[in-house]
């Protein structure tokens, strides 16, 4: 008798624990392939969206759904599916681009194109989500940039780096980007950098960052700490380098 209440208690726990792990997501792409047609010529548009197909299991996984809706198809404040927020998506766009407006006329043939992909992996109990895009609107040169969102897939929170690691280390996490930075770029100072194409000026620890196994990798797009031509810089460091913080 003793045996059987130890098992059923047991048993009990397991059934509590299983009811309380938060739910994984499981991913299906949504795609789009289209050409609009504008005044100035013709715009490539391609989605790659990596949707929650079982974002009604949870309520984290729904806000996680809805925040990365808003984020790939560049709206605010959206409320909806990802579907329609496509649909909001090229509406933007075409309005943009000046579609239909008959007093915009143009001898111009300019061939533009834009396209955005992301794709998302469970480590933990995090969901980290990245979302790459490219596009061509005119100019001297095509603009790319990689954004990454990292998650609790138990509350749906979405972390910045002060929230993840910790406020009081963000002083020595900048310090070890930067000399990750020095080591990379094979200089010893902030001088170096700047003649590397940095501006040592504007340096901040970024938000935009993933965890993986090994640790966490930050990312800062064209422009945002170094000129177009130095491209995006990537700092990755270690999980052991992270704990000694």
């Amino acid at each position: 008798m003793k045996t059987t209440r130890i098992l059923l208690t047991i048993l009990a726990a397991a059934a509590l624990t299983a009811c309380n792990r938060p739910v994984k997501p499981r991913f299906e792409q949504l795609t789009l392939d289209t050409l609009l047609n504008h005044p100035l010529g013709t715009c490539q548009v391609e989605y790659r969206f990596a949707s929650i197909a079982n974002a009604d299991k949870s309520e984290a996984l729904r806000i996680i759904e809805q925040s990365n809706t808003n984020y790939f198809f560049h709206l605010e404040d959206f409320e909806g599916p990802a579907e329609k927020g496509m649909e909001e998506s090229l509406a933007q766009l075409a309005k943009e681009l000046r579609i239909g407006d008959p007093d915009y006329a143009s001898v111009h043939d300019m061939e533009y194109d834009t396209s955005t992909e992301s794709e998302g992996y469970v480590i933990d109990s995090l969901l980290c989500y990245s979302i790459y895009r490219s596009d061509y609107m005119g100019g001297a040169h095509s603009n790319y940039s990689t954004e990454y969102h990292l998650y609790s897939i138990a509350s749906g929170f979405e972390y910045t780096a002060g929230d993840f690691f910790g406020e009081e280390k963000m002083e020595a996490l900048g310090q070890l980007i930067r000399q990750k930075l020095y080591e990379k770029y094979n200089v010893s100072d902030d001088e170096g950098l700047s003649e590397q194409g940095f501006f040592p000026g504007t340096f901040f620890v970024t938000d935009n960052f993933k965890i993986t196994p090994d640790g966490a990798v930050f990312i800062y797009n064209p422009y945002e700490i170094a000129c177009y031509a130095t491209g995006a810089v990537k700092v990755e460091i270690s999980r052991k380098e992270l704990e000694a913080l």
